[in-house]
């Protein structure tokens, strides 16, 4: 892929960052996304502006736009936005509108789509892409969203904290009496199917498209935690994962000829990027867990690992059919043999040439050999 110079800048990290990186990562891991992963970098470091549909303006901070070149020719790409002391409902409208690509209006962010829209854009058409917007997505019609909310103050209660983490990962506040809200139901089985919640200061949700992390007097320290890693390494790792499995999904599905280049890809994935265990700590390994049951990743494996073994056992068949076939034909073949020796070994005790000649007489003894073979392998299948 052939990137701008000007415009990309290549991430590279010093030998005492991949130092520091193995006492957290285990080393192939860290290995595999400090070294073997192609980082490319845009600073923006600068205000825009979008416009909602009732007509205000919307500030966000446009810090940064990421390119990662993963192996198998996955390339994914991130943008980076902070919006600072707003309220929750604007930053998630915000987030809403930026995140839903072929339904977005650039009379509504011409800046936005200018600046980090088309150059993605430009790089998909020379990547030999349609360079249209809606090949920038994958897996959905809408970009995956990583994000933090940080409150300005503690919730009253547990309730609330809940109810806030909710409304920030489906992108919408909860209001339990909102007739056109989701149930009460619904409402439980998202919180105890997807949250993650391990200290009182913050909690996470997991969810097909958007990873929520909500919190409230955390140290500068973890934002950047969550930031370089729990999302500049872990989830976008995780949904490495998940695009190549997909790939190969839909691969296969379209063109069942690849099976065995489809079958050779797994097998290197397997063996090279397949981490049994990437963290040495516990709640980091509970966050990837989290995220890849958020994004289908056991689901995506799953369906590849049916397919697969269908495959294998639809080719078994169908060589074991042919196997068959031939093994009768082998046995025609000897059966013939033996049956013509037969009847040569009787023309020389009956003299054949004597009364109708040899041809004639050891060709009536095989035909009549044949049909008495006939005959008994008749009577032995109807006894069956």
């Amino acid at each position: 892929m052939a990137l701008q110079h000007d415009f990309w800048n290549p991430v590279q990290y010093t030998q005492k960052e991949l130092h520091d990186a193995k006492n957290f990562y285990y080393p192939e891991f860290a290995e595999f996304m400090m070294n073997e992963v192609n980082i490319y970098t845009h600073q923006y470091a600068r205000d825009l502006k979008i416009k909602f549909r009732d007509g205000r303006d919307h500030a966000i901070y446009l810090d940064e736009l990421r390119l990662y070149c993963f192996p198998f020719g996955v390339v994914m790409y991130s943008i980076k936005i902070v919006q600072n002391d707003v309220p929750m409902q604007d930053a998630l409208d915000a987030l809403f509108m930026l995140r839903n690509l072929p339904f977005m209006q650039r009379q509504s962010m011409e800046e936005y789509m200018s600046l980090v829209i088309d150059p993605l854009t430009e790089l998909d058409r020379k990547a030999g892409n349609s360079g249209d917007v809606c090949s920038l997505i994958e897996c959905g019609n809408k970009q995956k969203l990583f994000h933090s909310v940080l409150l300005r103050e503690k919730p009253k209660d547990s309730q609330e904290f809940d109810h806030l983490l909710y409304g920030a990962g489906t992108l919408g506040m909860y209001k339990e009496d909102d007739p056109k809200g989701f149930s009460k139901e619904y409402y439980a089985s998202i919180m105890s199917s997807s949250r993650l919640s391990v200290f009182n200061s913050w909690q996470a949700m997991s969810l097909l498209d958007i990873f929520t992390i909500v919190a409230h007097d955390v140290p500068e320290y973890m934002l950047s935690v969550w930031d370089k890693d729990y999302f500049g390494m872990m989830y976008v790792y995780t949904l490495f994962k998940k695009f190549f499995l997909f790939r190969i999904n839909s691969d296969f599905r379209s063109d069942e000829k690849n099976f065995l280049s489809v079958r050779k890809n797994l097998a290197t994935f397997e063996k090279s990027y397949e981490f049994p265990r990437i963290v040495y700590n516990f709640l980091p390994e509970l966050l990837l867990n989290s995220m890849e049951k958020g994004i289908d990743v056991p689901d995506e494996k799953q369906k590849l690992a049916e397919i697969i073994n269908k495959e294998n056992q639809r080719r078994e068949t169908e060589t074991g059919d042919k196997m068959n076939l031939f093994l009768c034909m082998i046995t025609c073949l000897t059966l013939f043999s033996a049956i013509w020796d037969f009847a040569c070994l009787m023309d020389g005790v009956f003299e054949f040439s004597a009364n109708i000649g040899t041809v004639t007489g050891v060709r009536a003894c095989t035909m009549a050999l044949i049909s008495l073979v006939c005959v008994l392998l008749l009577i032995v299948r109807r006894k069956k």
